[in-house]
Protein backbone atom coordinates (compact mmCIF):
# COMPACT_ATOMS: atom_id res chain seq x y z
CA UNK A 1 0.00 0.00 0.00
CA UNK A 2 1.45 3.37 -0.96
CA UNK A 3 2.01 6.37 1.27
CA UNK A 4 -1.07 8.11 -0.06
CA UNK A 5 -3.33 5.43 1.41
CA UNK A 6 -1.60 5.62 4.79
CA UNK A 7 -2.03 9.38 4.88
CA UNK A 8 -5.67 9.01 3.96
CA UNK A 9 -6.34 6.78 6.94
CA UNK A 10 -4.78 9.49 9.14
CA UNK A 11 -6.26 12.47 7.40
CA UNK A 12 -8.55 13.44 10.26
CA UNK A 13 -10.33 12.09 13.30
CA UNK A 14 -13.77 12.08 11.66
CA UNK A 15 -12.67 10.13 8.59
CA UNK A 16 -10.49 7.79 10.65
CA UNK A 17 -13.25 6.99 13.16
CA UNK A 18 -15.70 6.03 10.41
CA UNK A 19 -13.19 3.80 8.64
CA UNK A 20 -12.06 2.16 11.87
CA UNK A 21 -15.66 1.76 13.02
CA UNK A 22 -16.60 -0.14 9.87
CA UNK A 23 -13.38 -2.17 10.08
CA UNK A 24 -13.94 -3.16 13.71
CA UNK A 25 -17.58 -4.02 13.03
CA UNK A 26 -16.54 -6.20 10.08
CA UNK A 27 -18.52 -4.09 7.61
CA UNK A 28 -15.75 -2.42 5.58
CA UNK A 29 -15.22 -3.36 1.96
CA UNK A 30 -12.03 -5.10 0.79
CA UNK A 31 -10.22 -1.89 -0.18
CA UNK A 32 -10.97 -0.13 3.08
CA UNK A 33 -10.10 -3.25 5.10
CA UNK A 34 -6.74 -3.44 3.33
CA UNK A 35 -6.10 0.29 3.84
CA UNK A 36 -6.68 0.09 7.61
CA UNK A 37 -4.42 -2.95 7.97
CA UNK A 38 -1.70 -1.27 5.91
CA UNK A 39 -1.93 1.79 8.15
CA UNK A 40 -1.59 -0.41 11.27
CA UNK A 41 1.39 -2.26 9.80
CA UNK A 42 3.17 0.94 8.84
CA UNK A 43 4.01 1.96 12.41
CA UNK A 44 4.03 0.10 15.76
CA UNK A 45 2.17 3.00 17.36
CA UNK A 46 -0.63 2.60 14.77
CA UNK A 47 -0.90 -1.08 15.66
CA UNK A 48 -1.12 -0.16 19.35
CA UNK A 49 -3.91 2.31 18.62
CA UNK A 50 -5.86 -0.22 16.58
CA UNK A 51 -5.51 -2.90 19.27
CA UNK A 52 -6.68 -0.49 21.99
CA UNK A 53 -9.68 0.55 19.88
CA UNK A 54 -10.47 -3.11 19.18
CA UNK A 55 -10.73 -3.69 22.95
CA UNK A 56 -12.91 -0.60 23.39
CA UNK A 57 -15.16 -1.76 20.55
CA UNK A 58 -15.45 -5.24 22.05
CA UNK A 59 -16.47 -3.80 25.41
CA UNK A 60 -19.03 -1.48 23.87
CA UNK A 61 -20.46 -4.28 21.75
CA UNK A 62 -21.24 -6.27 24.89
CA UNK A 63 -23.07 -3.38 26.58
CA UNK A 64 -26.82 -3.21 25.82
CA UNK A 65 -28.09 0.16 24.64
CA UNK A 66 -31.70 1.33 24.77
CA UNK A 67 -33.63 1.50 21.51
CA UNK A 68 -34.40 5.06 20.54
CA UNK A 69 -37.19 6.13 18.14
CA UNK A 70 -35.14 8.80 16.38
CA UNK A 71 -37.97 9.99 14.11
CA UNK A 72 -40.37 10.43 17.03
CA UNK A 73 -37.80 12.25 19.11
CA UNK A 74 -36.98 14.63 16.27
CA UNK A 75 -40.63 15.39 15.64
CA UNK A 76 -41.09 16.30 19.31
CA UNK A 77 -38.13 18.66 19.21
CA UNK A 78 -39.25 20.19 15.94
CA UNK A 79 -42.75 20.73 17.31
CA UNK A 80 -41.31 22.73 20.21
CA UNK A 81 -39.27 24.85 17.78
CA UNK A 82 -42.34 25.49 15.63
CA UNK A 83 -44.41 26.46 18.65
CA UNK A 84 -41.71 28.91 19.74
CA UNK A 85 -41.51 30.84 16.46
CA UNK A 86 -44.91 30.09 14.93
CA UNK A 87 -43.46 28.75 11.68
CA UNK A 88 -44.48 25.51 10.05
CA UNK A 89 -41.54 23.45 8.91
CA UNK A 90 -41.14 20.52 6.61
CA UNK A 91 -40.04 17.46 8.57
CA UNK A 92 -37.05 15.86 6.81
CA UNK A 93 -36.89 12.17 6.01
CA UNK A 94 -34.25 10.39 8.07
CA UNK A 95 -31.65 7.92 6.96
CA UNK A 96 -31.99 4.37 8.28
CA UNK A 97 -31.31 3.80 11.97
CA UNK A 98 -28.02 2.15 11.01
CA UNK A 99 -26.69 5.51 9.81
CA UNK A 100 -27.52 7.01 13.17
CA UNK A 101 -25.71 4.19 14.89
CA UNK A 102 -22.67 4.93 12.72
CA UNK A 103 -22.83 8.61 13.73
CA UNK A 104 -22.84 7.63 17.39
CA UNK A 105 -20.07 5.06 16.83
CA UNK A 106 -18.01 7.66 14.99
CA UNK A 107 -18.41 10.13 17.84
CA UNK A 108 -17.36 7.51 20.39
CA UNK A 109 -14.35 6.51 18.33
CA UNK A 110 -13.27 10.14 17.89
CA UNK A 111 -12.91 10.44 21.65
CA UNK A 112 -11.44 6.97 22.08
CA UNK A 113 -9.02 7.44 19.20
CA UNK A 114 -7.80 10.76 20.62
CA UNK A 115 -7.34 9.22 24.07
CA UNK A 116 -5.45 6.20 22.75
CA UNK A 117 -3.24 8.36 20.59
CA UNK A 118 -2.38 10.54 23.59
CA UNK A 119 -1.38 7.47 25.63
CA UNK A 120 0.62 5.77 22.87
CA UNK A 121 2.15 8.98 21.48
CA UNK A 122 2.17 11.48 24.37
CA UNK A 123 3.13 15.05 23.50
CA UNK A 124 6.64 16.32 24.11
CA UNK A 125 7.02 19.64 25.90
CA UNK A 126 9.94 21.60 24.50
CA UNK A 127 11.69 24.07 26.81
CA UNK A 128 14.39 26.47 25.66
CA UNK A 129 16.39 29.15 27.47
CA UNK A 130 18.06 31.68 25.19
CA UNK A 131 19.73 34.56 27.05
CA UNK A 132 18.22 34.14 30.51
CA UNK A 133 17.50 31.32 32.95
CA UNK A 134 14.15 29.60 32.42
CA UNK A 135 12.27 28.22 35.43
CA UNK A 136 9.30 25.91 34.97
CA UNK A 137 7.22 23.36 36.90
CA UNK A 138 6.41 20.04 35.22
CA UNK A 139 3.06 18.20 35.39
CA UNK A 140 4.39 15.94 38.18
CA UNK A 141 5.33 19.05 40.25
CA UNK A 142 9.05 18.56 39.62
CA UNK A 143 10.87 21.74 38.60
CA UNK A 144 13.59 22.62 36.11
CA UNK A 145 15.87 25.63 35.88
CA UNK A 146 17.41 25.79 32.40
CA UNK A 147 20.66 27.72 31.99
CA UNK A 148 21.00 30.17 29.08
CA UNK A 149 21.68 28.41 25.79
CA UNK A 150 20.03 25.15 26.94
CA UNK A 151 17.12 23.03 25.75
CA UNK A 152 15.04 20.24 27.34
CA UNK A 153 12.47 17.97 25.66
CA UNK A 154 10.14 16.60 28.35
CA UNK A 155 7.84 13.58 28.12
CA UNK A 156 5.67 12.68 31.12
CA UNK A 157 4.19 9.20 30.61
CA UNK A 158 4.63 5.95 32.55
CA UNK A 159 8.22 7.12 32.86
CA UNK A 160 9.39 10.70 33.26
CA UNK A 161 11.96 11.46 30.58
CA UNK A 162 13.98 14.59 29.78
CA UNK A 163 16.32 14.92 26.80
CA UNK A 164 18.80 17.67 27.72
CA UNK A 165 21.16 19.77 25.66
CA UNK A 166 23.06 22.27 27.78
CA UNK A 167 22.69 22.68 31.52
CA UNK A 168 19.75 22.31 33.90
CA UNK A 169 19.04 22.06 37.62
CA UNK A 170 16.29 19.62 38.64
CA UNK A 171 14.24 19.29 41.80
CA UNK A 172 12.38 16.01 41.34
CA UNK A 173 9.22 14.91 43.14
CA UNK A 174 9.67 11.39 44.50
CA UNK A 175 7.67 8.69 42.70
CA UNK A 176 8.97 5.13 43.11
CA UNK A 177 6.68 3.89 40.33
CA UNK A 178 7.92 6.42 37.77
CA UNK A 179 11.68 6.97 37.57
CA UNK A 180 12.86 10.39 36.41
CA UNK A 181 15.47 10.04 33.66
CA UNK A 182 17.65 12.77 32.18
CA UNK A 183 19.41 11.83 28.94
CA UNK A 184 22.17 13.73 27.17
CA UNK A 185 24.03 12.62 24.06
CA UNK A 186 26.47 10.70 26.28
CA UNK A 187 25.09 10.30 29.80
CA UNK A 188 21.92 8.94 31.40
CA UNK A 189 20.97 10.08 34.92
CA UNK A 190 18.20 8.18 36.74
CA UNK A 191 16.59 9.39 39.98
CA UNK A 192 13.51 8.81 42.14
CA UNK A 193 13.40 12.04 44.11
CA UNK A 194 16.27 14.45 44.52
CA UNK A 195 17.85 17.76 43.50
CA UNK A 196 20.76 17.70 41.08
CA UNK A 197 22.35 19.49 38.16
CA UNK A 198 23.54 18.21 34.79
CA UNK A 199 25.88 20.24 32.61
CA UNK A 200 26.20 18.85 29.08
CA UNK A 201 26.91 21.63 26.60
CA UNK A 202 27.87 20.46 23.11
CA UNK A 203 30.98 22.64 23.18
CA UNK A 204 32.22 21.23 26.50
CA UNK A 205 34.79 18.43 26.69
CA UNK A 206 32.94 16.80 29.58
CA UNK A 207 29.52 16.20 31.15
CA UNK A 208 29.16 17.14 34.82
CA UNK A 209 26.58 15.81 37.30
CA UNK A 210 26.26 17.35 40.77
CA UNK A 211 23.84 16.20 43.46
CA UNK A 212 22.51 18.66 45.99
CA UNK A 213 20.44 16.15 47.95
CA UNK A 214 19.03 12.69 47.33
CA UNK A 215 20.63 9.99 45.20
CA UNK A 216 21.16 9.47 41.47
CA UNK A 217 22.68 6.89 39.16
CA UNK A 218 24.89 8.10 36.31
CA UNK A 219 25.39 5.70 33.37
CA UNK A 220 27.62 5.83 30.30
CA UNK A 221 28.14 2.88 27.92
CA UNK A 222 27.61 0.23 30.57
CA UNK A 223 29.69 2.02 33.22
CA UNK A 224 27.87 3.65 36.14
CA UNK A 225 28.36 5.46 39.43
CA UNK A 226 25.87 6.22 42.21
CA UNK A 227 26.06 9.71 43.71
CA UNK A 228 24.65 10.76 47.08
CA UNK A 229 24.15 14.27 48.42
CA UNK A 230 27.23 16.36 47.67
CA UNK A 231 28.40 13.85 45.04
CA UNK A 232 30.06 15.02 41.85
CA UNK A 233 30.82 13.03 38.69
CA UNK A 234 32.47 13.93 35.40
CA UNK A 235 32.39 12.14 32.05
CA UNK A 236 35.35 12.92 29.79
CA UNK A 237 34.00 12.68 26.24
CA UNK A 238 37.38 12.27 24.51
CA UNK A 239 38.69 9.63 26.92
CA UNK A 240 35.28 7.95 27.39
CA UNK A 241 35.95 8.03 31.13
CA UNK A 242 33.33 8.36 33.86
CA UNK A 243 34.80 9.25 37.27
CA UNK A 244 33.86 10.62 40.64
CA UNK A 245 35.29 14.01 41.47
CA UNK A 246 35.69 15.94 44.73
CA UNK A 247 32.97 18.54 45.02
CA UNK A 248 34.22 22.07 44.34
CA UNK A 249 34.19 24.45 47.32
CA UNK A 250 31.78 26.84 45.59
CA UNK A 251 28.79 25.53 43.65
CA UNK A 252 25.80 27.27 42.08
CA UNK A 253 22.66 25.22 41.40
CA UNK A 254 20.41 26.81 38.82
CA UNK A 255 20.42 30.58 39.08
CA UNK A 256 19.61 31.16 42.76
CA UNK A 257 21.15 28.47 45.00
CA UNK A 258 24.74 29.08 46.14
CA UNK A 259 26.53 26.43 48.14
CA UNK A 260 29.94 26.93 49.81
CA UNK A 261 31.84 24.05 51.42
CA UNK A 262 35.00 25.13 53.27
CA UNK A 263 35.47 27.74 50.57
CA UNK A 264 38.29 30.27 50.97
CA UNK A 265 37.03 33.83 51.26
CA UNK A 266 38.73 34.73 47.99
CA UNK A 267 36.65 32.02 46.27
CA UNK A 268 33.51 33.26 47.99
CA UNK A 269 34.12 36.81 46.81
CA UNK A 270 34.90 35.69 43.26
CA UNK A 271 31.71 33.60 43.07
CA UNK A 272 29.51 36.37 44.44
CA UNK A 273 30.96 38.94 42.06
CA UNK A 274 30.22 36.56 39.19
CA UNK A 275 26.60 36.13 40.23
CA UNK A 276 25.79 39.68 41.28
CA UNK A 277 26.67 43.03 39.67
CA UNK A 278 28.79 44.08 42.68
CA UNK A 279 32.35 44.71 43.75
CA UNK A 280 33.51 43.18 47.06
CA UNK A 281 36.79 44.12 48.74
CA UNK A 282 38.56 42.37 51.62
CA UNK A 283 40.21 45.14 53.65
CA UNK A 284 42.92 42.90 55.18
CA UNK A 285 44.86 39.91 53.83
CA UNK A 286 44.06 38.04 57.05
CA UNK A 287 40.44 37.75 55.88
CA UNK A 288 41.56 35.52 53.01
CA UNK A 289 42.24 32.74 55.53
CA UNK A 290 38.56 32.52 56.52
CA UNK A 291 36.68 29.53 55.09
CA UNK A 292 32.92 29.51 54.63
CA UNK A 293 30.43 26.62 54.73
CA UNK A 294 26.93 27.86 53.97
CA UNK A 295 24.03 27.60 51.52
CA UNK A 296 22.04 30.57 50.24
CA UNK A 297 18.76 30.19 48.37
CA UNK A 298 17.53 33.20 46.45
CA UNK A 299 18.84 35.74 49.00
CA UNK A 300 19.94 39.24 47.93
CA UNK A 301 23.63 40.11 47.99
CA UNK A 302 23.39 42.47 50.97
CA UNK A 303 21.81 39.70 53.06
CA UNK A 304 24.54 37.20 52.05
CA UNK A 305 27.30 39.67 52.94
CA UNK A 306 25.67 40.46 56.30
CA UNK A 307 25.58 36.74 57.13
CA UNK A 308 29.26 36.41 56.24
CA UNK A 309 30.14 39.48 58.33
CA UNK A 310 28.17 38.21 61.34
CA UNK A 311 29.73 34.76 61.05
CA UNK A 312 33.29 36.08 61.41
CA UNK A 313 32.64 39.24 63.42
CA UNK A 314 33.44 41.56 60.53
CA UNK A 315 32.14 44.98 59.62
CA UNK A 316 30.34 45.47 56.32
CA UNK A 317 30.36 48.86 54.66
CA UNK A 318 28.70 49.85 51.38
CA UNK A 319 31.01 52.67 50.32
CA UNK A 320 29.09 53.22 47.05
CA UNK A 321 26.09 51.60 45.35
CA UNK A 322 27.16 48.00 44.64
CA UNK A 323 30.60 48.44 46.24
CA UNK A 324 31.10 46.62 49.55
CA UNK A 325 34.06 46.39 51.93
CA UNK A 326 34.52 43.63 54.55
CA UNK A 327 36.89 44.51 57.37
CA UNK A 328 37.99 42.85 60.63
CA UNK A 329 40.67 40.89 62.37
CA UNK A 330 40.40 37.84 60.16
CA UNK A 331 40.35 34.13 61.04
Amino acid sequence: MDCHTSEHVNEGPHSTSEQLGRYLAGESDAAEHQAVEAWAAADPSHAQELEALRKIWALSAGTPTPEVDVDRAWLAVQARIDAADGVKRIVPQFAPAKAWRWAVAAAVLIGAFAGVRYLTNPPTEQLMATHEFLRTVLPDSSSIVLSPGSRADVRMTRDRHVALTGEAYFEVQRDVERPFVVKTDDVTVTVLGTAFEVSAFDTSASVLVRVRHGRVRVEVDGDSVVLNAGGYARYNKAAHLLERMPAPPAVVFGDRIIQFQEAAMTEVVAQLQQLFPVRIELAKDALKKCRLTATFEDEPIDYILRVIADTYGLTLTEVAPGYYVLDGEGC
